[in-house]
């Protein structure tokens, strides 16, 4: 049993050894190489993968103001709209006594009528 033991630790060694220089002549080669990649060629590489670009500034959006409400029309921002129907990115959800509620670009706002310094009054 130990003789078997001993020729397998020498065969074992031997190719160590054997995988070692391999190792080594492979390491020598690469060190030979005067051209090496430096870090701008490496920054000069596009990558493989899709990148999505986002954009993080917040849409130029013009704020809403509820000026009138007349039965089912709301006047917002100097424009009649009505209840139940899509103007763009605008939508009318619900119109009541002095609120309106509207879906402005993929948000949800409830709108009330300003107050204003004249004489009228909305009822």
């Amino acid at each position: 049993m130990r003789v078997i033991f001993m020729i397998w630790l020498f065969l074992a060694a031997a190719e160590a050894q054997d995988l070692n220089s391999k190792y080594k002549y492979i390491l020598d080669l690469y060190n030979k190489l005067n051209s090496r990649a430096n870090l701008v060629d490496i920054n000069q590489v596009k990558s493989p993968f899709f990148i999505e670009k986002i954009n993080h500034s917040k849409p130029d959006l013009t704020p809403l103001n509820l000026e009138a409400i007349i039965q089912n029309r709301a006047k917002i921002n100097s424009k009649w709209y009505e209840a139940g129907k899509e103007y763009g990115n605008l939508y009318i959800i619900e119109i009541k006594n002095s609120t309106a509620s509207v879906i402005y670009d993929n948000r949800q706002m409830d709108l009330k009528i300003l107050e204003s310094s004249s004489s009228v009054e909305v009822y």
